[in-house]
């Protein structure tokens, strides 16, 4: 889940939504076996430890040293590697899941280290959500995003935004049954999570932080209860052929 610029591992950790149970439950099912996943840009690692009651070990990976350190004790095991470069055997892993990193990657050197290290049978999974909606506030995220924060967004943000729908690959595909992330949150969960996008960082290296005008219209338009916030949950995977 590791953006380049951006290295904040206990923000990450505390305000990026967690994934259900209902999307580790189906990628397992959609395993051939359930010795080693792989969790590749794992950030802090929430996909990696969502994975820990389907597979006998977890491997999570990342490029960023801190993001890593800001991961709480569980039992999966942590490395720092580049997607493309894995210090792992032939044929060892019987999934890989990214989960909203796969943009940031050199995409056909990873899928040719995907093929590499994924056993027969094994599993590749891209994992995205896109802009969330907030009951009662549809449309103000949405508008952050596009708006004040269009200037500042790297050009691969519209991969994951999308889904990555241009991405193929020579394998069967597995279609998702879809899904969504619900979360109750307040105000301060929220301006918490929106101070972890990349475009963000990019305009606070500038001088600039459109967070600090937004903020106050958010605060008010939200009050001080609990909102549900809903992100559209995508994947995209395949089965390497055995």
């Amino acid at each position: 889940m590791t953006e380049p610029l951006f290295q904040r591992g206990s923000q990450y950790q505390q305000f990026r939504p967690t994934y259900p149970v209902s999307l580790f439950q189906w990628l397992a099912d959609q395993s051939a076996g359930h010795d080693c996943a792989l969790d590749l840009g794992c950030g802090s690692g929430q996909a990696s430890r969502g994975l820990e009651p389907f597979f006998r070990q977890v491997v999570g990976a990342d490029i960023s040293h801190e993001q890593l350190l800001a991961a709480p004790s569980s039992q999966s095991h942590y490395l720092v590697s580049r997607a493309h470069q894995l210090p792992l055997a032939d044929a060892s892993l019987d999934l890989i899941s990214v989960a909203q990193a796969y943009h940031w990657f050199d995409q056909a050197a990873f899928q040719a280290e995907a093929e590499r290290a994924l056993r027969p049978g094994g599993v590749l999974a891209l994992i995205s959500y896109g802009i969330c909606e907030v009951a009662g506030l549809e449309g103000m995220i949405q508008g952050f995003h596009d708006g004040p924060l269009a200037p500042w967004w790297p050009a691969e943000r519209a991969q994951v935004v999308a889904g990555y729908p241009d991405v193929s690959l020579p394998w069967p595909a597995l279609p998702y049954p879809g899904g969504a992330i619900i979360r109750d949150w307040t105000a301060s969960d929220m301006l918490g999570y929106l101070d972890t996008w990349s475009a963000l960082v990019l305009a606070s290296r500038a001088g600039e932080n459109p967070l600090d005008d937004f903020a106050p219209t958010l605060r008010q338009a939200w009050g001080d209860g609990l909102r549900a916030v809903h992100w559209p949950l995508r994947v995209r995977a395949w089965r390497r052929p055995r």
